[in-house]
């Protein structure tokens, strides 16, 4: 009984996780750039939402498309004002790591003083309530949310990605941006796309995180950890592989906190991680296409 009520928790978890690691694995598939500023789109979707709701006074659906919304147009902001720039002068991974850094703190500390550092949270009459049970195991609304919409988004993407014109154009652009363009396709435009589509993914795992409970300027950083991860576990360039690397880290953290102790969650996420790049260094759904990277 415990293992299953503990098992469901750890895949609610790693649904969250799994949006993030989508959103994360969009950005570097895309535009070959290890975006460390990603948490940060998370933390502005959950934020936006808490001040549409607390302040605008909007209902809590119309404040999720609000902050999924503002999620992606940070992260074009991000991509035109740090990446463009960069990918225009020929600068290498090392240089667009150190302008996410920037990107990151930067946008960060505007959150912070915003806030004046203080914990928020939604309203608890927004949020949706109560709890459903499935046999002998009861689920929050919230956690059975957080999964049917890391399904469906999930689903959404793949399908975009690998079975429409425009997802075969974001693909080629990642793959070779030059003869992509020669066949006519607009890389920059295919770009800001995938930005805006990374980050309003992303924002929503910060607001499916946020649901439950009292966040602040840090929320994103933890999520930025445990994204990369689950990348690095499922495959980069598989919008599958992040996702399995995501529930794969959500139940093997919540597992390893009730088994064993919540002291070495991080230490058995990494090491977990340090067992697939030695055994499969493109991950276990990846490609050799992004083994370079």
């Amino acid at each position: 009984m415990l293992f299953l009520e503990q098992l469901t928790n750890g895949i609610c978890t790693g649904s969250i996780y799994a949006l993030f690691a989508v959103g994360f694995g969009i950005v570097f598939s895309t535009m070959q750039i290890l975006n460390l500023a990603q948490g940060v789109y998370a933390t502005y979707g959950a934020m936006i939402t808490y001040f549409a709701i607390a302040d605008a006074g909007l209902p809590y659906w119309l404040a999720v498309i609000v902050g999924v919304l503002a999620a992606g147009l940070v992260a074009v902001f991000v991509d035109q004002i740090a990446f463009e720039p960069l990918r225009r002068r020929g600068v290498q991974l090392l240089g667009a790591v150190i302008a996410s850094i920037g990107m990151w703190i930067g946008l960060r500390e505007i959150l912070s003083i915003a806030t004046d550092a203080t914990p928020v949270g939604f309203p608890p009459s927004s949020v949706p309530r109560g709890q459903i049970s499935i046999g002998p195991i009861d689920i929050l609304t919230t956690q059975l949310l957080a999964v049917v919409l890391a399904a469906v988004v999930i689903t959404a993407v793949y399908y975009l990605l690998h079975r429409t014109n425009v997802g075969s154009a974001i693909r080629a652009v990642g793959y070779e941006k030059r003869s992509a363009q020669i066949a006519g396709i607009n890389p920059r435009t295919m770009i800001i796309g995938a930005a805006m589509l990374s980050g309003s993914v992303t924002g929503l795992a910060g607001i499916m995180l946020a649901g439950g409970q009292s966040f602040n300027f840090n929320l994103g950083d933890g999520l930025l950890l445990q994204g990369f991860a689950a990348v690095v576990i499922g495959g980069m360039g598989d919008v599958r592989g992040s996702a399995l690397g995501g529930l794969l880290i959500g139940v093997v953290q919540t597992l390893s906190a009730s088994y064993i102790s919540a002291s070495y969650q991080d230490a058995i996420t990494f090491g977990l991680v340090l067992v697939v790049l030695l055994a499969r260094p493109t991950g276990l759904l990846g490609t050799a296409n992004f083994q370079r990277a």
